[in-house]
């Protein structure tokens, strides 16, 4: 004999099930097809942004939390296929504004309410085919953790915020100018060479920067950093050999280890720069506070 739930138990089940229904996760996704390579854009004007490795059978999947039915975060998503090239376009914006498009990546965003969040963004991206990926971030927190994929193209622009860039292995593509910019931030980077770049650029603003340069180099690259108004530090690998130069400002205060022999004013090299498998040739200036060049293990 079937048993009736009593009207009680039925009314705090009910009670139980608000909560997850006005606070669920909203996905979705692309599928991929016979593409051969992707390139992604994505833009986002407030929020935390996360970027992941993802399904190969899915060129993305993009997925936040929901806080209120009534009003949606603005998440636009278009892809499409031109002679097996795919193009991918995000664009991520907070619940409680209003977009205004004056362009493919030109807009205005105005807040409506005081209840105004900052939304959480997770975006996997598909390691089968190589990505050529662009980021311009507004403000807000950031994580790319781009281990696994096939990275063939890198640009990353903030604004304000404070993000994290990642590589823990090889990139299985190979980037020909690694870009990053960043406004008034908190800015760090991991396993930098793991990322297979030939030549990379940093341009800071107004904050704290700590870049990583871990992994295995075997080639010769060239890296150019400059940063305005803030503290820079560099970590580089024992095995690698570099050759920093740096341009001499009295507002700037420079340290580096003791183990870069100074050929001239402004050059110094690693005792291992000639012998070395992969070296760095690396550029600095800085216009407001200080810099410090070392080694790790």
């Amino acid at each position: 004999m079937k048993q009736r739930i009593p009207a009680i138990s039925a009314a705090v089940l009910l009670t139980l099930l608000v909560p997850a229904l006005t606070a669920q996760t909203i996905q979705r996704e692309v599928k991929r097809g016979n593409e051969k390579e992707v390139t992604v854009t994505l833009v986002s004007s407030f929020g935390s942004v996360n970027i992941a490795k993802g399904s190969s059978d899915k060129v993305v999947t993009v997925h936040y939390r929901e806080r209120d039915r009534k009003v949606q975060p603005d998440l636009e998503l278009n892809y499409s296929v031109d002679r097996g090239i795919g193009d991918l376009r995000i664009e991520l914006h907070p619940e409680h504004t209003t977009v205004e498009k004056e362009g493919k990546r030109d807009f205005n965003v105005h807040v409506n309410g005081a209840d105004f969040r900052p939304d959480e963004w997770y975006v996997a991206l598909t390691d089968a085919v190589p990505l050529s990926i662009d980021a311009e971030l507004g403000a807000g927190k950031s994580d790319f953790d781009l281990t696994g994929l096939t990275v063939k193209e890198l640009s990353v622009s903030t604004g304000a915020s404070r993000s994290v860039l990642s590589f823990n292995e090889r990139n299985k593509g190979e980037i020909d100018e690694l870009r990053i910019e960043t406004g008034v931030s908190k800015f760090s980077a991991n396993g930098l060479n793991y990322a297979n770049y030939r030549s990379l650029s940093f341009d800071g603003g107004v904050g704290s920067y700590h870049l990583d340069f871990g992994g295995e180099l075997d080639r010769t690259v060239d890296v150019t950093i400059n940063v305005g108004l803030g503290a820079v530090t560099l970590v580089i690998p024992e095995r690698t050999g570099v050759r920093v130069k740096y341009e001499d400002s009295w507002l700037s205060n420079f340290t580096i280890d003791d183990e870069f022999v100074r050929r001239k004013k402004g050059l110094y090299e690693s005792e291992n720069y000639a012998s070395a498998k992969g070296r760095m040739n690396v550029f600095i200036e800085s216009g407001l506070g200080s810099v410090k060049v070392r080694r790790s293990r």
